[in-house]
């Protein structure tokens, strides 16, 4: 068995799923393809037939005549939702497609869903910890769910779901105990505690305990601790019931097959929210888990999903998780808390612990620790003035010493010194050796890639200056940062209120309107394992989504359980608008990372006027969709008049350089649509409805090739104080006609030359290779690389004979004038049609489905090895080319035409001499 990683201690870096692994498509150390396939394990949904036999007997008799009795029946889905089977096939490569056989509506892969790693955790070590704070009464108060408790709802009379890794129900805060009569009443428990997919089968019992994940255990709490603990936290809906599946074993995987089926048991169960911080980045609806979430969804269930479980808010626009991706799912993204966590260093002269950030781009850590020994550290300082104006923006001196075992503390010149930036100072002061700095007055979060350095920034500007006149003075100081208990809480007016840098950016592949909403999930206290500290403060949209889950609790009690399939338009359309920053004149946020705001709660239960639809889908502009219809209902005893108005929200640019897709910060702009409403001013009796007609145009002052994303409001003012919106969003330009493999290099990532490109990897590092070479097996390696420029529902890279023509559409980039070749490049592709499986080929490199550009911790460039061996056989002597093809989106699969199509130079291959 192999190794496995700690269930609290992992970092995921999700960048490819691989449905084909091809064991030649060999992976780099620094650039993975990640793959979460179970080897061997499928999904097949299966239509219902008029047949006597049932669908799963048709099928598992088919496939008993084609594979020989080499395969196994892991579980059969029996539900008006989902029909389906889950197969696991001895020998997948001999067995003919699963598809072919009748009655199959789709068959996909068993993908892992590694269990939920928070953006930080913080274990309380006891009521008087500091970074312990009362979150849940701050965000009450952020969300109005403070005098919602007040009106006397609390969820009494609502049964909620919670599929995760169990609860640890023992919790005093929980109630206690298991079964009819607690808070937590019942469950299933889908895994045991020693499955590992692939490897271990599950042993499922009817006890959910959360006995070493934890996950699930905060999440239940911030929907339903009883107040009165000694941390005064109490959950959005403590008088809600809870339902507890779970889905993860102590290692921390569950799989598609196990969400499916708890999903069909916790409707089965009769829920009336069902809710899952669980997700694996995708950014198409037509995964397996997402379809069932949407079809429970769509059949009355409230069920909310965390809008990027992997929190990859980092990697920019288009990068969001599956299920949250699912079409009538609530997606949940994150609000920062009006508190923040900091933690302290110390110093070895008296002075009050200096509270601290860490800059982390990799992990995206908020709230933790520097990673280093709390041990003391010496600290240097270069300037001889605490408020100098100039430091370390140039090369340094001969006076300067070897800098590599202390901590350099300098302040930010960029306010005084518009030339000097920080990575500047940093990179100078790196050339003497640092590698960790404390910097204050930092007006911004620096960014310095491919330097390998820690960065602390001071949360206050006297604690710099204390430090540098220590140094001044001649003190020999030592800083040393704890590991543990050494947070603090203190208000954050800086970010407070705005969306968490973590929270992933939507809309999906499809462009479907995600995140939906936002929620406060920046350092939340909730409950923990009992025999693991027993509360814990934590973030991510893990922590968002449940408070979702239990605010619409509060919704269904005071309206009816009628009101269940209106929740997200009652929300969406009461939610508030967030800034993208607290800088005066800021533009609003897109809400393609805010959804349509954040959640208000009070004005979602008290609002006395409705209206529908709560999102409006724009879709592209070749597929542009701007005619739409709203309808408003007054539900007040008073006659209304409403005022319609609009609000646009920043528009996002996703593509600045139009050859391949941002990662964040990501650029707004202030371009906006052109709204035309029918009427904007309507008047409505007691109970009255009407319906306004509006036509949505896309802006014409922004590059299309660039992919802009539109987004804001259709604001609805009535005059009995109802304030509503409906939220909008959609592309300013086609992603079919965008770049799709790009054509630049992403020079900022390493590279010195242009991919697409065969690559020759020699002593002397990595080089293009231009024109036909000749590589010798056992002695020379040969590499492709290649950058995505959008993700693409179908990646494809093949090994061809170098005498093969294919019309591409991607020109040879890196090539001699003269090139002696019978194929020329960047002959465009016949628009008249042909299979995609025209084109004869030697091997299979990698086949992808739903395949993502990289994510943002790595090189934005695919790596794939020369396949000197396939499947166990040696590839023959030969001259060769690779093969790239990437399905445009919304385009066909099985039509060439629809793909962006590349063809390197000639790879050879030859046997040693």
């Amino acid at each position: 068995m192999s190794p496995r990683p700690p269930f609290q201690a992992r970092v995921l870096h999700n960048v490819l799923r691989d449905e084909a692994t091809v064991p030649t498509a060999r992976r780099d150390a620094d650039q993975p393809l990640y793959n979460d396939v179970v080897p061997g394990h499928y999904i097949v949904e299966l239509s219902s037939t008029p047949s006597k036999r049932s669908p799963h007997d048709e099928f598992l008799g088919e496939l008993g005549r084609r594979a020989a009795g080499k395969f196994i029946t892991r579980r059969k889905f029996r539900s008006r939702v989902y029909n389906g089977i889950s197969v696991e096939l001895k020998t997948p490569a001999d067995i003919v497609d699963l598809a072919s056989i009748p009655n199959v509506v789709s068959v996909r892969p068993v993908h892992k869903y590694q269990a939920p790693t928070p953006v930080h955790l913080h274990v309380a070590s006891g009521p008087g910890d500091p970074a312990a704070y009362p979150y849940g009464q701050s965000v009450h108060i952020m969300t109005g769910v403070d005098k919602v408790h007040a009106q006397g709802f609390k969820g009494k009379g609502v049964k909620i779901g919670i599929i995760d890794s169990g609860v640890d129900y023992r919790h005093p805060a929980l109630g206690g105990g298991f079964g009819a009569g607690f808070k937590v009443a019942g469950g299933y428990d889908f895994t045991g505690d020693d499955f590992w997919p692939g490897e271990s089968d599950p042993t499922p019992d009817d006890d959910p305990l959360d006995t070493c994940g934890g996950h699930g255990t905060h999440v239940a709490g911030i929907i339903g601790a009883n107040p009165g603990n000694e941390y005064n936290v109490s959950g959005v809906a403590y008088e809600a019931s809870l339902y507890a599946y779970r889905v993860f074993g102590c290692d921390g995987y569950s799989t598609d097959e196990i969400l499916i089926d708890s999903l069909l048991r916790a409707q089965s169960d009769g829920m009336d929210i069902i809710t899952m911080s669980i997700g694996r980045t995708s950014g198409w609806s037509d995964e397996p888990v997402a379809v069932v979430a949407s079809r429970i969804a769509a059949l009355g269930t409230v069920v909310t999903i965390s809008a990027g479980e992997r929190n990859d808010g980092r990697s920019g626009p288009f990068f969001f998780s599956s299920p949250a991706t699912g079409k009538d799912v609530i997606a949940v993204g994150s609000v920062e808390n009006v508190v923040k966590m900091y933690q302290r260093f110390t110093t070895s002269v008296e002075h009050a612990p200096i509270p601290y950030t860490v800059l982390d781009l990799m992990s995206g850590l908020d709230g933790a620790p520097l990673d280093v020994p709390e041990t003391p550290f010496p600290i240097y300082a270069l300037q001889t003035d605490p408020l100098a104006t100039e430091t370390a923006c140039t090369e340094l001196g001969d006076d300067v010493p070897d800098l590599t075992d202390r901590i350099v503390v300098f302040r930010s010149v960029e306010v005084d010194h518009p030339s000097c930036f920080i990575e500047d100072q940093i990179i100078n002061f790196g050339a003497k050796g640092a590698r960790t700095f404390i910097v204050y007055d930092a007006g911004r979060i620096p960014r310095v890639w491919d330097f390998p350095n820690q960065v602390v920034l001071t949360r206050d500007h006297d604690d710099g200056i204390f430090l540098i006149n220590e140094v001044i003075k001649g003190t020999n100081i030592t800083v040393t940062f704890p590991q543990h208990g050494s947070g603090v809480d203190i208000p954050n007016p800086q970010t407070g209120g705005l969306m968490s840098i973590f929270s992933s950016f939507g809309p999906t592949q499809d462009l479907l309107f995600k995140p939906a909403l936002s929620a406060p999930g920046g350092n939340i206290t909730s409950t923990w394992l009992t025999n693991d500290g027993s509360w814990a403060v934590s973030s991510g949209t893990s922590m968002s989504t449940p408070y979702m889950a239990a605010s619409a609790a509060l919704l269904i009690q005071a309206r009816g359980k009628t009101v269940a399939k209106d929740t997200r338009n009652i929300f969406q359309s009461t939610a508030v608008g967030l800034p993208v920053s607290r800088e005066s004149k800021a533009l609003p946020q897109t809400l393609s990372h805010q959804g349509a705001g954040l959640i208000n709660v009070f004005n979602a239960l008290n609002v006395k006027s409705d209206v529908s639809p709560g999102e409006l889908t724009l879709n592209d502009t070749a597929h542009w969709k701007g005619v739409h219809k709203i309808t408003i209902k007054n539900r007040s005893s008073r006659k209304q008049t409403y005022k319609l108005s609009h609000q646009p929200a920043g528009t996002s640019v996703t593509m600045p350089t139009g050859h391949y897709t941002t990662i964040a910060p990501v650029p707004l702009t202030d371009a906006s649509v052109s709204v035309n409403f029918s009427k904007t001013r309507v008047e409505l009796a007691p109970g009255a409805s009407t319906t306004v007609t509006v036509n949505i145009a896309p802006p014409a002052n922004v590059d299309p090739k660039k992919l802009p994303v539109v987004s804001g409001w259709l604001r609805i003012e009535g005059s009995c104080g109802d304030s509503l919106r409906v939220s909008y969003m959609g592309v300013a330009g086609s992603m079919y006609d965008a770049e799709m493999i790009s054509t630049q290099n992403a020079g900022a990532f390493g590279l010195s030359f242009n991919v697409p490109s065969a690559v020759t990897i020699g002593n002397d590092g990595q080089r293009p290779q231009i024109g036909p070479h000749n590589y010798t097996r056992g002695t020379n390696v040969a590499m492709f690389s290649f950058i995505i420029a959008q993700a693409t529902a179908h990646l494809v890279v093949d090994l061809i004979d170098a005498n093969t023509k294919v019309n591409a559409t991607v020109p040879i980039l890196n090539k001699r004038s003269v090139l002696s070749t019978a194929w020329m490049p960047g002959m465009p592709l016949e628009k008249t049609g042909g299979d995609f499986d025209d084109i004869p080929i030697v091997t299979r490199i990698l086949d992808s489905t739903n395949a993502l550009r990289i994510y943002v911790g790595t090189s934005p460039v695919y790596r794939i090895y020369f396949p000197f061996a396939v499947n166990g056989a040696q590839t023959p002597a030969g001259q060769y080319r690779y093969l790239l093809r990437a399905l445009r989106p919304f385009g066909n699969r099985k039509l060439a035409r629809d793909y962006d199509v590349y063809v390197s130079d000639i790879v050879g291959l030859v046997e040693p001499a």
